[in-house]
């Protein structure tokens, strides 16, 4: 695992209260407009990165959030403000990584800001959210928590 700029590099945590990590990382997307500056969701796996597609596909009624999969046909990856991905990749020059897994992504190096996720409501899935608290913390960056309990 390569660690990340601890003199730039944000780290935050925020809750989940309910069991379903896609949909709390769309409404945060939502809420906060990513549009800029870019993000990287990094998903566990295919099936993940896929339903996370479809879910900004259909987060509002009226539009949709810009986004990608990596290594999409026909879709240029670099124009994209959110990526997803199942590894690392930097083709949209990310300033975010958002972490739809349950391990600290490996090379963490080169983003400003990475947003994780505490799932309150399962005991194992917290304590491995304070494993990972823990790890960004040997990795020399300070992680904060975001209060308030989001979907």
């Amino acid at each position: 695992m390569e660690a990340a700029d601890s003199v730039t590099t944000r780290v935050h945590f925020t809750h989940l209260a309910q069991p379903d990590r896609v949909e709390g990382i769309a409404s945060l997307l939502l809420r906060r407009n990513r549009l800029t500056p870019h993000a990287l969701i990094i998903c566990p796996d295919d099936h993940t990165a896929r339903q996370m597609d479809t879910r900004l596909w259909t987060i509002h009624p009226e539009s949709f959030l810009a986004h990608a999969i990596a290594g999409a046909p026909n879709l240029p990856a670099a124009e994209q403000p959110i990526l997803i991905a199942t590894e690392i990749v930097r083709d949209n020059q990310p300033a975010v990584l958002i972490n739809a897994g349950l391990e600290v992504p490996p090379d963490i190096s080169g983003f400003d800001h990475i947003v994780d996720f505490v799932d309150g409501w399962d005991a194992n899935l917290t304590q491995m959210a304070r494993e990972r608290w823990r790890t960004y913390v040997s990795l020399g960056l300070g992680p904060a928590y975001i209060g308030g309990k989001q979907q």
